[in-house]
């Protein structure tokens, strides 16, 4: 014998850019899929700051479409060559 529930679930229905605020799933894609919670095509930064750290616990999670990431890894290349160059 089968018993069954039907059970609140939560689900993802879409990812934004937090820099540019555009969606980062293709339209295809939430088209013909129910819920995201399995959808990884897209960039994620999580930063963690710990013990003796001026952010001592503080947490961030950014998610990013792919045109706002590569805008960021090319700041991230420019400030490392900046501080490069000081050395």
């Amino acid at each position: 014998m089968k018993i069954e529930a039907i059970q609140p679930m939560t689900v993802v229905e879409d990812i934004l850019c937090d820099i540019c605020g555009s969606s980062v799933v293709p339209r295809d894609y939430k088209e013909h899929i129910d819920n995201l919670n399995g959808f990884r095509a897209y960039a994620k930064l999580h930063a963690s700051f710990g013990y003796g750290s001026t952010r001592d616990g503080e947490e961030f999670n950014f998610d990013f479409c792919e045109d706002c990431f590569d805008a960021v890894t090319a700041r991230i290349e420019e400030l490392k060559s900046i501080h490069a160059s000081k050395r």
